[in-house]
C-alpha cells in the first residue's frame, strides 16, 4: 500500500488531532464509531490544537513587542496545508502535538464527568444524563453501592456491594463482593462468598437498591 506525498503530508500535518482523538476514544465510553467519523474528529481536534497554539504564540509575540524586540515566530500551519512547497515545522507539529495530549484528556474528563450535561441540566436545556443507556447510568452514580440481584431462573437472591460492571446493558456484567446469597423464594440463606461475578439475560432478574440518595 503506497500512500501519496500529499496524503503523508496531511497525516503529518494533523498527528496532533489523530493522538488527541486516540486519547479520547481510549479514555471514554461510546458507541462503536465509524473511520470516517474517527478521522472527522481527528480533524477538528488537529485544528483546535493548532488554533491554541496560534493564541499562545500570539500572546508570546505580543510580550516580545513590549520589550521592544521584533517578534519572529510565527505559524505555518495553513502555509504548509496550502502549499505543497512549503516545508512543514517539525517544532511545530510536536507542540502541537502536546497540546492536543493536553486537550485530549481535558475533553475526555469533560465528557467522563458530563459536564456539558450537567450545565444544561442546571440551566434547564435538555433532561438527558449523558450515559449511554440507563444501566451506565444507574451504575454510575455515586449513591449506588449495595444491591439486590433477583436471579428468577435459578431461584437465587445476591446481596452485596458493586465493584465493577459493564459499560453498557448488551453485556451486563456485574462483579460484587461481599455477596451473601439466598434462596429467593424462602429468603433462605445459603452461603457467603467474598466476590461474585453475574452475568445473565436482563429479562431473568430483578435489580434492587435498598438505599439512593435524591439530589
Amino acid at each position: 500500500m503506497q500512500f501519496s506525498e500529499l496524503t503523508i503530508r496531511l497525516l503529518l500535518i494533523f498527528f496532533p488531532g489523530i493522538i488527541s482523538a486516540i486519547i479520547i476514544d481510549n479514555l471514554t465510553i461510546h458507541r462503536g464509531r465509524e473511520l470516517k467519523v474517527f478521522l472527522l474528529n481527528a480533524f477538528i481536534l488537529g485544528l483546535a490544537s493548532y488554533f491554541i497554539l496560534f493564541i499562545l504564540i500570539s500572546i508570546n509575540n505580543w510580550i516580545v513587542k513590549l520589550k521592544g524586540l521584533d517578534p519572529s515566530w510565527k505559524v505555518k500551519f495553513l502555509n504548509s496545508l496550502i502549499d505543497k512547497k512549503s516545508n512543514i515545522d517539525i517544532k511545530e507539529v510536536l507542540i502541537a502535538t502536546m497540546i492536543s495530549f493536553l486537550l485530549g484528556l481535558l475533553i475526555s474528563a469533560a465528557i467522563n464527568y458530563k459536564i456539558l450535561h450537567r450545565i444544561a441540566k442546571k440551566i434547564k436545556i435538555t433532561k438527558k444524563f449523558g450515559q449511554l443507556d440507563v444501566w451506565s447510568y444507574t451504575f454510575d452514580s455515586p449513591d449506588i453501592g449495595w444491591i439486590i440481584v433477583r436471579d428468577l431462573d435459578q431461584d437465587l437472591m445476591y446481596q452485596g456491594w458493586i465493584e465493577a460492571f459493564s459499560d453498557t446493558h448488551e453485556i451486563n456484567e456485574l462483579l460484587l463482593r461481599d455477596v451473601n446469597v439466598y434462596r429467593n423464594s424462602t429468603a433462605e440463606e445459603l452461603y457467603f462468598m467474598q466476590g461474585l461475578y453475574i452475568t445473565r439475560d436482563l429479562n431473568n432478574i430483578i435489580i434492587e437498591f435498598p438505599h439512593i440518595e435524591n439530589e
